[in-house]
Formats: C-alpha cells, sequence, structure tokens
C-alpha cells in the first residue's frame, strides 16, 4: 500500500468486511450509477466493480490516479482528475448514487458541496469522523444541534448505519468513524436556500447568545413574532421547521 499523505488527510480503508458492509448499505441492483468521492487506491472501488455498477470515481492525487488506470484499465471505472468540492454534479445524465471515505479534514464543506446538489443524487453512504455523524443525526436541545444539521436535515433524511474503528484504516486515525446514509427528502418545506442557510449561520455562530442578540440586525421584532419565534431562545432549541418559519418572514 502506497504512503498516505497527510496533505490529503489519508486513511486507507483496508478491512475487507467494512467495505463489504459499505457496499451492501449502497443497495446497489442492476445498471446502477455510482460516483466515489476520493477513491485514493481503489478498496471501495475494487468492491463496488464486482457488482453491475458503473462508477466515476473523482481523485485529486495525482499517484493514486496513476495506480487506478493502471489497475481498473478496462472496467466500468470512469475516472474524473480534480477536486470533488470543484465538481458539478449536475453534469451526470442521470441521478446516481453517491459513496466515499471523506477525509476528515474537509467533510464539511464536502457535505455542504452534496447539499447543493440534492437532485443529482439517489442516496449517499458516506464515511466520516464519527463525531460529524453525531452532528448530522442531531436533534434540537443537544450539544451537538448545530448549523451543519439543521442545514443537511432540511432536505435529508439521515441515519446512521455503523461505527468503524480505528483498527480498519492504515495510517489508523486517532478517532473513530461511522457510516451514514442520506436519502433526499420527498418533501421539502419551501424556503429561499440562500435566506434559510444565511439565518441559520448568523444564528448558530453566536449560539450562547439568544436569537434576538445573535440575529440583531438580520430578524426584527416584528418578523420573530410573525414566525411565533421567541427571541429570547438559543439557537439549538429552534427545529429545522422553525428555522424555515423564520427565513420566509424574511
Amino acid at each position: 500500500m502506497p504512503k498516505a499523505k497527510k496533505k490529503f488527510s489519508q486513511n486507507f480503508l483496508q478491512d475487507s468486511g467494512v467495505i463489504e458492509d459499505i457496499v451492501a448499505s449502497c443497495d446497489i441492483t442492476d445498471n446502477s450509477r455510482v460516483v466515489e468521492v476520493g477513491p485514493g487506491y481503489g478498496a471501495l472501488t475494487q468492491s463496488l466493480l464486482r457488482t453491475t455498477a458503473h462508477v466515476t470515481a473523482i481523485e485529486i492525487d495525482k499517484d493514486a490516479i496513476s495506480y487506478l488506470r493502471a489497475h481498473f484499465s478496462g472496467t466500468r471505472l470512469s475516472l474524473v482528475e480534480g477536486d470533488f468540492l470543484d465538481y458539478d454534479l449536475k453534469l451526470l445524465s442521470k441521478p446516481h448514487k453517491l459513496i466515499g471515505n471523506l477525509p476528515y479534514h474537509i467533510s464539511t464543506p464536502i457535505l455542504f458541496h452534496i447539499d447543493r446538489y440534492s437532485d443529482c443524487i439517489l442516496n449517499a453512504t458516506l464515511m466520516l469522523q464519527r463525531e460529524v455523524c453525531d452532528r448530522l443525526t442531531a436533534t434540537p436541545g443537544t450539544s451537538d444541534y448545530g448549523k451543519l444539521t439543521v442545514t443537511m436535515q432540511l432536505k435529508w433524511d439521515i441515519e446512521k448505519l455503523f461505527d468503524v474503528p480505528p483498527e480498519a484504516f492504515d495510517p489508523q486515525p486517532k478517532v473513530w468513524s461511522s457510516v451514514i446514509r442520506l436519502v433526499p427528502r420527498v418533501n421539502v418545506e419551501s424556503v429561499d436556500q440562500e435566506a434559510f442557510k444565511r439565518l441559520v449561520f448568523a444564528a448558530f455562530s453566536k449560539r450562547r447568545k439568544t436569537l434576538r442578540n445573535a440575529l440583531k440586525g438580520l430578524v426584527s421584532e416584528a418578523q420573530f413574532e410573525e414566525a411565533a419565534i421567541d427571541p429570547i431562545t438559543r439557537a439549538e432549541r429552534l427545529s429545522v421547521s422553525d428555522f424555515v418559519r423564520l427565513a420566509n418572514t424574511l
């Protein structure tokens, strides 16, 4: 196995049982089309290609790209060289399933990028640092509940599938990982996306303050009243629907 590169936050998955469990969680059927985020040296890719899936793999590491080209030529693999954060999923001919062992240091930007393309994704099976998964699945009033939670839960049903120990990787990270499944919601509450995100980010930027203070200059007393939101409460107490209702007053 090639040496992992710190600049790409690489931790190569090597546990065959975990690999098979992740691929099985994708619910791949005949003629499924899959996008793999950061395939590295192909641990998941190899297992995916044993199914009937066509795989589009997006990789930024040139050494990994050379390896994949050498080892998977002539297969149902389409390799895209570049940063997933720059990739427009609308270029895909039809909705795909998404899979990936995400780099810890940029997992949140990747999640926000995926969120932009909910209409292009059938489902997403992702491995993340366990703490990030806890934030994604958090409920109002808990310490893990924050801007990532609210932003992603607006358009996605999110389910934690299982935990993965450090021993499943080489090199071993210092933290546990978890695998989650994201499925686009069928009925998304109507709201202007930019206004919603601006409101959520502002509210949680000062999460210890009341909404009145955290959103000063953005939300008026009349708008709080119109949305039936108590301005002396704090951001972590509001549900996703509460934020939608408040955003729709802006």
